[in-house]
């Protein structure tokens, strides 16, 4: 039985090298490959059971030994697109877009922006434009994960979406401006009246980058006082004149007087008058042809017996006032006004604030002003402003030593992005800010090795893996990652070629093994002839 053994032993054996030299060509096959990770090959014996005095068939049988959890060299890369992982664990991925597919995991930091639904956004001259939105993916196309900042905060215990990065994402994501501080020096050596300005910008309730003027008067030694302007937008002043009464021959001598801006224009009826509105359209025609109201004033007739009066410049006011004298015998001759349209000048200032500094030039009251802004558009902003780092100290010239931070963010497109140490995702928008908009997820595994690995260079899940932990890289001592960056493969060529050498020696040799026993089987044969 031993002899037959050795067939068996010998084929094992050949069984066995082939399958290590398979992992080997694998191995090397993916050399190039970002984020792979080589199988190495181990062997074990087999032993069968014995029979009687007679030794055990031996053979050999491989185990292969996955090596996820040794890290591939980083290198550099010029892509932004690219970003490593240094330490554990994976990026999470998606086969869907919603995130209802497959859930798998990857090494390969080498990723890209792919396409998937069409969107309508506004073009160059306001028109409507389709085109599409973009995802973060791998190279399999698979959805990279992640979770979405809210303005300065992320909160990574939700579950983790497919990511949207083209530049268009984040065009009606904005946060207003609700928290600010500034440090300025206001020059002690001012004379009492000055007026020193600083615009601060932050963004409005609509989402636009917006401007607010402050006024600093200097109001006596270590004191001033602080307003803010705004913009707004200007609307005319309207006032309604509503004259009334009888005509005819019985009212002749009825006195009408509109006066606007202390200029008084008079009509007396002659008893001719069909009726009131005869009398309003004479005193029209005196203010539309007098020039020193028609510069300022325009008036229009409106319902019967009114007068519309309308401030040629939006934003600047007027007065109006008007009388009735009764010269007829009715006695019933009447004249009102009244502000139908209140004036909203193009710009508002605040009331003053009182500011105090001590002898040393610094700041004791306030330290801080709350601001209530509103804006020609209609928007509004209420800005805690934090102005304790201001000073009045001896300054030469008007450079005011400003410093100014603010909160918030405005409507923008996003221009490129880039990934930090901490997984996040920061944009650069149009507007010139840097934003942080997403967090990656990092998904951890107890044993990494034990991954199911499927085609594409991702993993799954597999009982021998455990669950995954998704996480974050921050913080946590799991890894951090590597901007414009790339993970190679864990394989060594040199490594893999001294492997091949031997695993084909061990080959050859179980081979001569066979071919030995064989002769040895047919010497048997031929001995009883």
């Amino acid at each position: 039985m031993a002899i037959y053994g050795g067939f068996s032993t010998a084929m094992l054996g050949m069984m066995s090298q082939a399958a290590a030299l398979d992992n080997i060509g694998t191995n090397v096959a993916n050399v190039n490959t970002g984020g792979f990770k080589r199988t190495d090959t181990s062997f074990s014996t087999v032993l069968s059971n014995s029979i009687g005095p007679l030794s055990d068939v031996g053979g050999v049988r491989t185990i292969d030994t996955s090596t996820i959890t040794q890290q591939g060299n980083i290198v550099s890369s010029e892509f932004a697109t690219d970003v490593a992982i240094a330490g554990k664990g994976f990026f999470v991925l998606n086969s869907q877009q919603d995130a209802s597919g497959e859930k798998l995991f990857t090494r390969d930091g080498s990723l890209e922006v792919v396409t998937v639904n069409d969107i309508s956004v506004t073009g160059i001259g306001g028109a409507s434009v389709t085109t599409k939105d973009g995802y973060l993916a791998d190279k399999n196309g698979y959805f990279v994960q992640g979770w979405a900042y809210t303005g300065q905060t992320v909160s990574t215990t939700a579950t983790p979406t497919s990511l949207r990065i083209d530049q268009y994402a984040f065009t009606d994501t904005f946060e207003p401006t609700t928290a600010a501080t500034l440090g300025l020096n206001l020059p002690a050596s001012d004379a009492i009246g000055k007026v020193r300005q600083y615009d601060i910008s932050l963004t409005d309730s609509l989402g636009a980058s917006q401007t607010a003027q402050l006024n600093f008067t200097k109001s006596g030694i270590n004191a001033w006082n602080v307003t803010n302007t705004t913009s707004q937008a200007a609307v005319s002043q309207v006032n309604t004149v509503t004259l009334a009464g009888s005509t005819g021959a019985a009212e002749v001598g009825d006195t009408y007087t509109v006066t606007i801006n202390s200029v008084n224009k008079t009509y007396t009826t002659l008893g001719t008058e069909a009726n009131i509105d005869a009398v309003r359209d004479a005193l029209i025609t005196q203010i539309n042809t007098d020039a020193s109201i028609n510069s300022a004033v325009t008036a229009a007739a409106g319902a019967s017996g009114e007068i519309t009066l309308t401030a040629d410049t939006a934003g600047t006011t007027f007065t109006t006032t008007v009388a009735a004298t009764n010269g007829g015998t009715l006695g019933d001759g009447t004249a009102a006004v009244a502000t139908t349209t209140a004036n909203v000048a193009s710009t508002v200032t605040s009331s003053a604030t009182a500011l105090t500094f001590n002898a040393n030039g610094v700041l004791t009251t306030p330290t801080s002003l709350s601001l209530a802004l509103s804006f020609a558009t209609g928007s509004t902003a209420s800005v805690a402003l934090d102005i304790s780092p201001m000073t009045q100290y001896a300054s030469s010239g008007d450079d005011l030593n400003v410093s100014y931070t603010k909160d918030g963010f405005a409507k923008a497109n996003m221009k490129s992005f880039s990934f930090d140490e901490a997984g996040n995702i920061v944009g650069v928008f149009d507007d010139s800010t840097y934003r942080k908009v997403y967090k990656l997820a990092l998904g951890v595994f107890a044993n990494p090795d034990g991954l199911d690995a499927k085609n594409g260079n991702v993993y799954a899940i597999s009982p021998e893996s455990g669950d995954v932990t998704i996480t974050s890289a921050d913080g946590n001592g799991y890894a951090s990652f590597s901007p414009n960056s790339r993970e190679l493969s864990n394989v060594d060529i040199a490594k893999e070629f001294t492997r091949m050498m031997v695993t084909q020696t061990a080959y050859n040799a179980s081979s001569t093994v066979f071919k030995t026993v064989d002769e040895l089987i047919t010497v048997a044969r031929d001995l009883k002839r």
